[in-house]
Parts: structure tokens; C-alpha cells; sequence
């Protein structure tokens, strides 16, 4: 495999800077920080769009259009050469209308752009302000941004001809934006939204863009709800969050990670194809991910700015170098964060969750409150020895009441196991490279605050067992203080090489057990989401 660059270090390609609009525009002297879209690059004039079926504009801001025509204004970054480039595109959430938001994610942009990828983060400000349930407007801005770059590509005469490739697209998107690029993704195979046509008849899509995967930074959930219910994003899904984020401090995006992807239960062994990730950032908020928002938080309760971007750089650079550059091997950073150690600031603690699109559960919990099971087509049988063992639809973080069922095991003695003794012939392991398992502790009473939680993996064919400390796979930290409310239970995903297992002499191909054994600490309670064999 080749050795792993940091991402977050600038590449070689050398790129320009423009900003393209939809001219004639007049921003007022109120809204001087527009005026930069008064007169956009002569070679990037865009058009304007309708957007009244799903949004109104910020009643208190004067802008210089309507919702029947509002433009599309951005910012891009693009390689000098002969492309085909990928293409990413970023949008700001919901903040102060005064104040362009649109600049805050250049630092981004350039990033990407000299490792040869067009990289635009684009004008949404016009739906800021006391607007609510405007999402899917976002979203529907989203889409055109990407249609406009698709509609240079195909003209003979402009300067991007040719130069995009539209099968390798990454949208991303903060707060209420990171709400909308899920929207996006789900909108983007669509022929209408309800009444409204996206078949380009009403000059709104089509779309069905080539969408490599979709990034949330700290974002809203279900503040815009199509009708077919909460949106499930149907790309694959990267979120980002911090733990002291004081403005969308519910976590609420968690709930659309456990959407993405989940289990069939009418199909268990059926996969989509998609991956998802998730990181949990301690100590960062929410308005340092732009660079120019100020922090809603005081000084010393967040990490500094510079910190934070760099961990975006490093994780977000991770993600666009494996789903836009075909390099897969920067998806080990999105597997685990501690591929990242050598590249993020010293100190910094994350929690990070991956499930690979190739993977067989042992136990999802999604079957139902009733005791714990091992979940089909993998049969077997589940004991509980001295450990308390309850599937509940426990709230991990806030927002909407949770729909993903998970197993609290509690125990307060050591030795206590929770055992999955399965049939060999029904749990083809050797397949796979990696088991893997999503648990992590509270701040229920009998966990040590401010310990790590630790338990042991036991691990059993025939008359071989391997023994290993969950410590060895990751920390399980204790639950990060949050600013508002009870602290958030975001799980670990350890993830057990099987190859290892091979080294301790079990036999993937005669699996007889899988035992979760409480001999390292006293006392505790964790919650577990899942265990799976994956890639």
C-alpha cells in the first residue's frame, strides 16, 4: 500500500481563484459584502433561479431579487491543466445575512484545488435569517450549482470544457447546509418534488449527478421533511461534529448517519453499495468548521480555530482524496481516526464510527425490544452471564426521539460476559478482513468519570480462543461535557483485524463465539449498536 501523505498539506497543482454571478446585480450599501458578485468573472456569468415553491427569502434583508430569481453566486478554485477534475462543492448554513458566508470554506477549497480537484463553495445567504423549514431550497441550490458547472463543461466555448468529471462529485455542507446536501443526495434521482417538475421543464434540474458521496459539518436534521418521511440519504454519507458545539448541540445529524445505509430486515445480507462514516470531534464547536464565523463559544471552552480547521483539512482532504482521487487507501482515515495521529494537532480526542458497504452483521438489534438475539441469516444463540442485557430505544444524543434500537449491558462484577455462540456454517468470517463492533460508554453512575471504559474480546473456534483488550482497538472514552443538556453517547467502532485473529491460531472458517467479557473494570454500562464482519 503507498505510505500516506498528510492530507491537509497543500499539493502541487497550481490553481485560480474566480468568482462567478448572475449579473445584473445591485447589493446595497447594507449588504457590502456582496458587491464582490456585482461583477463576476466575465467568463463565469451564471443564471438565476426559482426557488418560491420551496423558500422564502429573509424578510428582513434587502436583497436585490426575488425568490422567483435569486442567483447563483460563487466561489471556485480551478486546477490549471487539462482536467477532467473532480468536482466538490461546499455550502454554509444559516447565520447572520449581513455577513457573506459563502468565503468561510475557501481555506477548504484551495486545499483541495491544489491536489487537482474544482473545489467551489457557493452563495446560499439569501435563505439566512429567520427563515425555517427552507432545507429543501438549499438543497434545490445545491443541485443547480452542480447543473451550472455541468452546463460549462458542455459548452464548446468556455473555459471548463471538458475539464469536470461529473461522475466524481462531492457535495459538502455546514449546519442547516449540511442538512440539505442529504436532501440533495435523496432529491437528485427525483423527477419532481412534490408538484414542482425537475425534468428542466420549469428550469429546475435535471439532475442525477454522478454524487461520489455527501459530507455533513454539524448539521440540522428534519427541519425540512419530505413526504415520504425523514430523509434518507441514499450516497454515501461522511459526518462531522463537534462536542462543543453550541448551536446545533443536539447531534442531531446522528440521526441521519443511523438512517444512511441501515440493516434490511427483509434483505439483512443486502448491501447498497455505500459506506458511511462518522467523527465526533471533543472540543470542537460549530461556527470554527467556517472561517468566518465567529466562535459562539467563549475563549478556552472550544479548541482554537486554527485547530479545528486543521482537523477539517485533515479529515475532509482524507475523504475527497478516496471517493475523487481513487486513492482508497485514505479510507483507513475514515475506518479509524487513528490512522490520522501523525497529522492532527497533538491532544485532540475523537470518537469515529465506519461501516463498510461489504459486511455480514452477527447482531444488529434491530429486530425488536425483545432480549437480545443474533440476528439472520447468522444463527446462533445469545447468553447473558451476570451481565444485565436490554435492547432499548435508548435517546444517545438529542433532536427527535431515536428509532435505532440498541443494547445496554450493564455489570457489577468482574468476570460478567455477554456471549454469541453462533453455527459455524451460517457466518462465513473468512470473507472478510475486519470485525468489527460499535459500543460505547455513558455517564451512568457506575462508569468512572472521566476514565476510559475497557472489557475484553473473546474470541472462539474449536478449542482456540483469542483474547482481546478492547483498549488494544481504540479508547473508549468518557462522554465529552457538552454546553447544553445530558452528554451525548456516541460509539466507538473497534475494528478487530480477522488477520489477527488468525495469529492467535482461531479459525475464521469455524467460528464457534464471540464474548464480550467485563474483567477489566468493576463496574459499567455501555451501549452497542452493532457487530459485523466487514471490509
Amino acid at each position: 500500500m503507498p505510505t500516506l501523505k498528510n492530507p491537509a498539506i497543500a499539493g502541487d497543482v497550481q490553481f485560480d481563484t474566480i468568482i462567478y454571478g448572475a449579473p445584473p446585480l445591485a447589493y446595497p450599501p447594507s449588504l457590502s459584502q456582496y458587491t464582490i458578485y456585482n461583477t463576476p468573472d466575465p467568463a463565469y456569468v451564471t443564471g438565476r433561479i426559482d426557488v418560491s415553491a420551496f423558500a422564502n427569502l429573509g424578510a428582513s434583508t434587502p436583497w436585490p431579487f426575488l425568490n422567483t430569481n435569486v442567483p447563483l453566486n460563487g466561489h471556485v478554485c480551478v486546477p490549471q491543466g487539462g482536467g477532467p477534475f473532480p468536482l466538490a462543492v461546499f455550502a454554509h448554513g444559516n447565520h447572520n445575512p449581513l455577513e457573506n458566508s459563502t468565503p468561510g470554506y475557501l481555506y477548504l477549497c484551495r486545499l483541495l484545488a491544489s491536489h487537482g480537484i474544482i473545489a467551489a463553495t457557493i452563495d446560499v445567504n439569501f435563505l439566512n435569517g429567520a427563515n425555517f423549514g427552507e432545507n429543501d431550497g438549499r438543497a434545490i441550490v445545491h443541485l443547480e450549482h452542480l447543473k451550472q458547472f455541468r452546463t460549462w463543461n458542455n459548452t464548446a466555448a468556455h473555459l471548463l470544457h471538458g475539464k469536470v468529471d461529473l461522475n466524481r462529485i462531492l457535495i459538502v455542507g455546514h449546519s442547516r447546509g449540511g442538512e440539505a446536501v442529504g436532501h440533495a443526495s435523496f432529491f437528485n434521482r427525483l423527477a419532481a418534488i412534490g408538484a414542482v417538475l425537475l425534468d428542466g421543464s420549469t428550469g429546475l434540474g435535471p439532475y442525477r449527478f454522478g454524487l461520489s458521496a455527501v459530507a455533513a459539518i454539524a448539521p440540522t436534521d428534519r427541519q425540512f421533511t419530505p413526504v415520504s418521511g425523514p430523509t434518507i440519504v441514499p450516497h454515501s454519507y461522511y459526518l462531522i461534529h463537534g462536542s462543543q458545539d453550541s448551536d446545533v448541540f443536539t447531534f442531531e445529524g446522528y440521526h441521519t448517519y443511523e438512517r444512511a445505509h441501515a440493516v434490511d430486515l427483509a434483505n439483512p445480507t443486502v448491501s447498497d453499495g455505500k459506506f458511511k462514516a462518522m467523527l465526533w470531534v471533543h472540543k470542537a464547536n460549530h461556527n470554527q468548521f467556517n472561517s468566518i464565523w465567529a466562535s459562539e463559544t467563549p475563549p478556552g471552552v472550544a479548541m482554537p480555530r486554527a485547530t479545528q480547521e486543521e482537523i477539517a483539512k485533515v479529515h475532509l482532504g482524507a475523504l475527497a482524496k478516496a471517493v475523487l482521487l481513487d486513492r482508497a487507501e485514505y479510507l483507513d482515515v475514515l475506518r479509524d481516526h487513528g490512522a490520522a495521529v501523525a497529522w492532527d494537532p497533538a491532544g485532540t480526542e475523537f470518537v469515529s464510527q465506519y461501516q463498510d458497504p461489504e459486511r455480514i452483521f452477527v447482531q444488529h438489534n434491530q429486530e425488536g425490544l425483545a432480549a437480545p438475539v443474533v440476528s439472520l441469516p447468522v444463527q446462533g444463540t445469545v447468553a447473558a452471564d451476570g451481565v444485565v442485557a436490554a435492547r432499548q430505544l435508548t435517546a444517545l444524543v438529542g433532536g427527535a426521539p431515536t428509532t435505532t434500537i440498541t443494547l445496554r449491558l450493564v455489570w457489577n462484577a468482574l468476570g460478567f460476559r455477554l456471549i454469541l455462540r453462533v453455527d459455524p456454517a451460517t457466518l462465513p468470517a473468512e470473507r472478510y478482513k475486519t470485525l468489527a463492533l460499535r459500543i460505547g460508554q455513558s455517564t451512568e453512575a457506575n462508569n468512572a468519570a472521566n476514565r476510559d471504559q475497557d472489557f475484553t474480546l473473546e474470541i472462539s473456534s474449536g478449542s482456540r480462543t483469542a483474547a482481546i483488550p478492547a483498549s488494544s482497538l481504540h479508547r473508549l472514552l468518557y462522554p465529552a461535557s457538552p454546553p447544553f443538556g445530558p452528554a451525548k453517547i456516541v460509539m466507538q467502532t473497534l475494528r478487530l483485524p480477522v488477520e489477527r485473529l488468525v495469529e492467535c491460531g482461531v479459525d475464521p472458517t469455524d467460528l464457534r463465539s464471540i464474548a464480550l467479557v467485563f474483567d477489566r473494570r468493576t463496574t459499567g454500562t455501555v451501549y452497542v449498536g452493532d457487530l459485523q464482519f466487514s471490509n
